[in-house]
């Protein structure tokens, strides 16, 4: 072999050699930017799943105090009913018992 020879040999492995070692530093750039592109997602993502959360649960205690507030519409509603049937009851009862004492 020729000097020339041996010389383009040697040059072109060290090309290679250059070429991967430029590739393995680039590999491992894209690796450490996947890595941070996918904590930065999984971040974004961690908020979002909070957001929605706090909606569904304001929206559950939103829920929660109007069918409270139907309830005790609904209660008060059947104590006055009942407040009134009992009184036109005792009313029948005093007229009763004043019959009753009246009459001897």
């Amino acid at each position: 072999m020729s000097m020339d020879m041996i010389k383009q040999v040697t040059d072109s492995e060290q090309q290679a050699k250059e070429r991967l070692a430029q590739a393995q530093l680039e590999a491992k750039a894209l690796v450490e930017q996947a890595r941070k592109d996918g904590e930065a997602a999984l971040e974004e993502a961690k908020k979002a799943a909070a957001a929605q959360a706090k909606a569904l649960l304001a929206q559950a205690e939103a829920a929660g105090q109007e069918k409270t507030r139907q309830t005790l519409a609904e209660y008060a509603a059947d104590c006055q009913a009942l407040k009134e049937r009992s009184q036109a009851k005792l009313n029948q009862a005093a007229k009763v018992i004043v019959g009753k004492v009246v009459r001897g």
